[in-house]
């Protein structure tokens, strides 16, 4: 019979604990938003329309999301905006940190842009995808809308509601 020492057995029980309770669920989910040649976001089934932003109500920190604009459709393009009482809403770009900002300079960023090989596709017009990661500071709901079309193709990003 073979004998294993403290040590070796102590490192089996460890990597059998990490496999055994790691769960699929705590992994990261990509949520797609797809701009329309009809001036639409698409998300899960849903469109936004003139009078209902789309609606992204399932994120979770650590989630990604992934904004595509395909060739064939018009010209589109992603900003968060700032929606005051009593004021008209506000493009900002406070709220996300963009491909080259350094993330100390926006301590109130909720978003992270991704995938940063060439410029910043945040704020822009853009075709092809943009990929934004969740922060930990999110907490609110984040409203955005198109850099072109605005509020006609607008949208709202929101945390899953606790079980």
């Amino acid at each position: 019979m073979r004998k294993f020492s403290v040590g070796s057995l102590i490192l089996y029980l460890v990597l059998g604990l990490a496999i055994g309770l790691a769960d699929p669920s705590f992994a990261a989910d990509t949520h797609v938003i797809v701009g329309t040649p009809q001036v639409t976001w698409t998300y899960n089934g849903q469109k936004s329309t003139l009078r209902k932003p789309l609606m992204v109500d399932d994120l979770k920190i650590g989630d990604i999301i992934e904004i595509q604009i395909p060739p064939a459709a018009l010209p589109h393009g992603f900003i968060t905006i700032k929606k005051d009482a009593n004021q008209p809403p506000l493009e900002t770009k406070d709220l996300v940190v963009a491909c080259g900002e350094d993330k100390s300079s926006k301590p109130n960023a909720v978003l992270r842009e991704l995938d940063c090989a060439g410029a910043s596709k945040f704020g822009v017009k853009f075709t092809g995808s943009m990929r934004l990661e969740v922060l930990p500071t999110f907490k609110d709901e984040t409203n955005f809308w198109c850099v072109i079309h605005h509020a006609a193709m607008a949208g709202i990003l929101k945390l899953k509601a606790a079980n």
